[in-house]
């Protein structure tokens, strides 16, 4: 057997390369964000989803009497914050280009993990705090943490087999009721639950039996969030413009009960940025 030439060799060896593996860019390797003495994946995605989650447990704080008495009416409208908060972190989150697996594995599941902290705990804390607290009240309430945590868990079952098959497209539908959408029906339960709150006769009842016509309220929006984040329908998935007509929308929704509430039911919605207009009496 002769020896081959370097010429010979050369040849042969591009011989074996196909004009489309030759063409082909290779792939730059997808370095995870991490640190190297702290556990996690470090990044600005995550920001909006870690703030959702801070405003939610400074609503529980609240609730649960932080600093003297429970406050459900901030319970409340830090609830709406982190749901503002939550909605726009997905789409801060793919602002990164090249992540890896691994990368949008944990930002889905911190995002699931922190959701079921900001919109499955905090809401019923709303309730604990108005003084929902029988034991009958305890029910409703398992009822809606565990729906939505079943829901959650099966959302991430769903996202996890679709990141992994690689022809999928961008989701546009959700199978059933997102539990973050409980930000913004809970705050609207809220306001008209507390409407008569300085004029319970209005509707038949006094201070002590007021909180009758609040459970009514409460409890069907927990039962109600709760059947919908089970209850398998296509439910459309907004964009950027939906989202933000959404926002809008809610905002000036909420806004609107809050001035109806105090002009023409005399409840305040935040007494300790009130005090003034407490102090000072109305003319009617």
């Amino acid at each position: 057997m002769t020896d081959l030439t370097t010429e010979e060799v050369k040849d042969e060896v591009q011989g074996d390369i196909q004009p489309e593996q030759a063409c082909e860019p290779q792939e730059k390797p997808r370095r995870d964000p991490t640190c190297k003495h702290i556990v996690g994946y470090w990044h600005y995605g995550v920001i909006l989803t870690y703030l959702s989650l801070a405003l939610s447990v400074c609503g529980i704080c609240f609730a649960a009497a932080a600093g003297g008495d429970r406050r459900h009416d901030m319970a409340a409208f830090f609830l709406l914050l982190a749901g503002l908060c939550d909605a726009f972190d997905g789409m801060v989150a793919k602002t990164r280009k090249d992540r890896s697996d691994n990368d949008k594995l944990f930002g889905m599941n911190i995002d699931s993990l922190s959701d079921m902290v900001s919109f499955g705990i905090a809401p019923i804390m709303v309730g604990v705090a108005m003084g929902m607290t029988h034991w009958y009240y305890c029910i409703v309430y398992i009822f809606f943490a565990l729906c939505g945590l079943v829901r959650l868990a099966y959302y991430d079952v769903s996202e996890f087999n679709r990141l992994k098959d690689k022809t999928s497209k961008r989701r546009d539908f959700y199978e059933g009721l997102p539990i973050t959408n409980v930000s913004l029906a809970l705050p609207v339960f809220y306001l008209f639950a507390t409407l008569f709150n300085n004029h319970p006769d209005w509707i038949g009842l006094n201070s002590d039996t007021i909180i009758i016509y609040q459970s009514i309220i409460m409890m069907s929006c927990y039962i109600i969030c709760g059947l919908l984040f089970v209850i398998k329908f296509k439910m459309f998935k907004a964009r950027i413009r939906g989202l933000i007509i959404t926002v809008v929308t809610i905002t000036v929704l909420v806004v609107s009960l809050a001035l109806i509430r105090y002009y023409v039911f005399d409840v305040a919605m935040f007494e300790p940025f009130t005090k003034f207009a407490a102090r000072t009496p109305r003319v009617v």
